[in-house]
């Protein structure tokens, strides 16, 4: 009886902003590995460069991010999930025709703005479908979505690599794209909470950032500093490492099973309230993984590697998100996701730019270790402020 009384989580309208948020990623994570070489061959960048110019998709969508935030807890959340999408989704049709370096870094840069609302809208909207007794789960199980796209993404965009042009590869990742915009129309939009559709008030600086969360957001900005750099050069290490050259496109489907695997698990430990356990598991796992890089490289290793990961950040990225959302009224549903997301990107783009330069200057296992070190600054500080700071000021 008690099952039967459980409000149900895997509604029509959850599938279809699930399935929007899978095509959304997937077409983004099609081109992460590809990109590089598409700079460095087509276009003739170093990679140093190649990093910068990859990273100004991240860059772009964080300076979006207060904004949309804004603009989700404001207006109307499906119209504005439509557009920005159908946005993101016309720029890859551009990456196609563009044959020059100016061209790319132009829609490079409108592609990460599209990015960077669409992905506030989407998560937004999945909030306030999924009911508040199942939020941490659905949280979770709603980013499955990425760590499907993570998986597919990368392991597509790789298999089209050196079998199709650069131009097919647009194409391709623009029908996923496409694709995903088409669900949107069928979502049926979802009343936001009361305060959120009042008249207009005094702006203050809590309706662009969550200002309550910044202390927790330190921890994660070095998480996202790990995963872009991970995940933007992972296809140029194989390429250049010759013992796990032709399991590189594996990666990705083993970091997405260790991320599934993960949520399964973080899931109902969020539903419980235990964010900070979860968070400091994950955190933990990244930290081992990383200097995994420093031993002598094989198949297994690489591949134990990426279980590794995927698990990580399938227990920390949920949890984050779960962190942002408590610690904001209901009315600011958007913000609080829209900070999760700028310190994510943040982290990314740093990630991103500062990888290109390192691996050229000083190879990957420097790389590696580095990001090894933010992640074990990350659990120092969320255990001397972040995680005492969270529980003494969360709302739910």
């Amino acid at each position: 009886m008690e099952r039967s009384a459980k409000p149900r989580l895997w509604t029509k309208d959850f599938i279809l902003v699930f399935i929007s948020n899978l095509m959304l990623f997937g077409s983004f994570y099609m081109l992460l590995p590809v990109l590089p070489f598409y700079l460095t061959e087509d276009l003739k960048t170093t990679q140093s460069v190649a990093g910068i110019v990859i990273a100004l998709y991240t860059i772009s969508a964080l300076a979006i991010r207060p904004f949309s935030g804004f603009m989700v807890d404001r207006f109307a959340r499906k119209p504005l999930y439509i557009l920005c999408y159908a946005i993101f989704a016309a720029v890859f049709a551009g990456y196609a025709v563009a044959l020059t370096l100016t061209v790319f870094v132009v829609l490079r840069i409108v592609h990460g703005l599209a990015f960077g609302m669409s992905s506030v809208s989407g998560n937004t909207i999945a909030v306030d479908i999924m009911p508040r007794s199942r939020q941490g789960e659905g949280i979770g199980f709603f980013g499955m979505a990425t760590s499907v796209a993570m998986a597919l993404g990368p392991f597509a965009g790789l298999g089209l690599y050196g079998k199709f042009s650069f131009k097919v590869i647009f194409l391709c990742a623009f029908a996923a794209a496409l694709f995903g915009l088409l669900t949107i129309i069928l979502i049926k939009p979802v009343k936001k909470p009361e305060a959120a559709s009042t008249e207009m008030k005094k702006k203050t600086i809590d309706d662009f950032i969550l200002t309550n969360a910044l202390l927790c957001a330190i921890p994660f900005l070095f998480l996202g500093f790990a995963y872009g750099a991970l995940s933007n050069y992972i296809g140029v290490y194989s390429e250049q490492t010759a013992a796990v050259t032709s399991v590189g496109g594996t990666f990705f489907l083993i970091f997405a099973a260790g991320i599934l695997a993960a949520r399964f698990v973080s899931g109902k430990a969020l539903n419980r309230g235990h964010v900070v356990p979860v968070i400091y598991i994950g955190s933990s796992i990244l930290l081992v993984t990383f200097f995994l890089f420093a031993l002598p490289m094989n198949k297994l290793l690489f591949l134990a590697i990426a279980l590794f990961a995927g698990t990580g950040y399938g227990f920390i990225m949920p949890a984050f998100q779960e962190m942002f959302i408590n610690l904001a009224t209901d009315d600011h549903r958007g913000v609080a996701n829209a900070t999760y997301f700028t310190f994510w990107d943040l982290g990314i783009g740093i990630g991103i730019a500062i990888a290109g330069y390192l691996i050229q200057k000083l190879g990957f296992l420097w790389l590696f270790l580095l990001c090894a070190g933010l992640i074990g600054l990350g659990i120092v500080v969320f255990r001397l402020y972040s995680s005492s700071y969270y529980k003494r000021h969360k709302l739910k």
